[in-house]
């Protein structure tokens, strides 16, 4: 493949609120000094996530200079976070996520750092950055599938960046050459796609970047904590299938066919289309929960079967939530098997 991969760092542009236009013409002094404290205060966020200060500072910047309302969004994001693993000691958390909710479907966009590789053809991959943390893996639920069981406290000690929708027919194409989709259409989630075939197509992508990042699948624990983004309901956006409406295609919407990528609500880390639409590949082995806490869990090494997660489009609602486990072939192909990816800056 003779076309160079670019990393295109542009986590102030993805997170400009409506009006903001510094790539649409000649911006105005004014916006260039905006631009340059909002990409500061983001890089800082990047090298020292643990920092709280820096996230208050980002939103009392966005409520004097951008959105007030992304500023209140961020704040009780926040909130949700240092809250999660405690969920019984802070009712509160069902009105912070309500709230969360309703901005995010007024069009309120989350303020997070993000970064985009720009893949041969001009294509674009947008990753949002998904800081250290602790939360709640698995589900207790009386109805909770067995290997869901026990629920356990899991620390990441160092953030990622991760794809904000499912790799699209496009990007595959642009990286692999091909298409081999059942549902085709050039911005909906890439399906039909095995495990091997990720490990091949984050393979191709990382030797392509020439040592300025690695691309690969997320772990079973990163995909979970990125999905439930502070929040401890079945879906990011609640309980029950009108929450599910609001952020997944599932068999309820779907229509049995999957549907172009970031078209239903985002979680508070602008990450579209973790429940439902395809089930995604994680990197582990499918295999039982220890069920002690774990700080940064070791990737499980079934090679007989491979995690998924997220439901896809045909699936029911239990099959969709973000404790939902799934464990298949590596070689195993489906109409609703897709992948997104993690990019890592070393």
């Amino acid at each position: 493949m003779a076309a160079k991969f670019r990393v295109l760092s542009r986590s102030a542009a993805a997170v400009l609120s409506a009006g903001q236009k510094p790539w649409g013409g000649p911006a105005r002094d004014g916006e260039d000094e905006k631009m340059t404290v909002l990409e500061g205060l983001l890089a800082g966020i990047v090298s020292d996530p643990q920092e709280e200060t820096r996230w208050l500072v980002l939103a009392d910047w966005l409520e004097e200079f951008d959105d007030p309302r992304r500023a209140e969004l961020l704040r009780l994001h926040r909130r949700l976070l240092s809250t999660c693993c405690e969920p019984k000691q802070h009712p509160q958390r069902s009105v912070w996520q309500t709230r969360i909710v309703a901005l995010i479907a007024e069009g309120v966009r989350p303020c997070v750092p993000q970064e985009t590789l720009v893949l041969p053809g001009g294509a674009e991959m947008t990753f949002s950055f998904i800081p250290p943390g602790t939360f709640l893996m698995g589900s207790d639920h009386k109805r909770a599938n067995a290997d869901e069981k026990p629920v356990h406290r899991v620390t990441l000690t160092k953030g990622f960046f991760l794809g904000i929708h499912p790799v699209t027919q496009t990007q595959w194409k642009a990286v692999t050459g091909s298409n081999p989709s059942h549902f085709p259409g050039d911005n909906r989630p890439v399906e039909q796609v095995s495990w091997d075939d990720c490990q091949e197509f984050c393979k191709t992508l990382t030797a392509h970047l020439e040592g300025r990042g690695t691309v690969g699948l997320p772990s079973e624990a990163e995909w979970e904590y990125a999905c439930r983004a502070g929040t401890t309901t079945k879906y990011c956006t609640g309980d029950g299938a009108a929450a599910l409406k609001k952020a997944g295609w599932y068999e309820g919407n779907s229509e049995s066919q999957t549907h172009p990528v970031g078209e239903l609500a985002a979680n508070a880390w602008g990450l579209h289309d973790m429940h439902g639409n395809v089930w995604e590949w994680c990197q582990d082995g499918y295999g039982a929960y220890e069920g002690s806490d774990q700080i940064d869990p070791q990737i499980q090494t079934n090679e007989n079967k491979r995690i998924q997660r997220g439901g896809g489009g045909c699936y029911p609602p239990g099959h969709c939530r973000a404790a939902c486990r799934g464990g298949f072939e590596p070689s195993g192909r489906d109409g609703y098997f897709g992948c997104r990816v993690c990019f890592r800056l070393d």
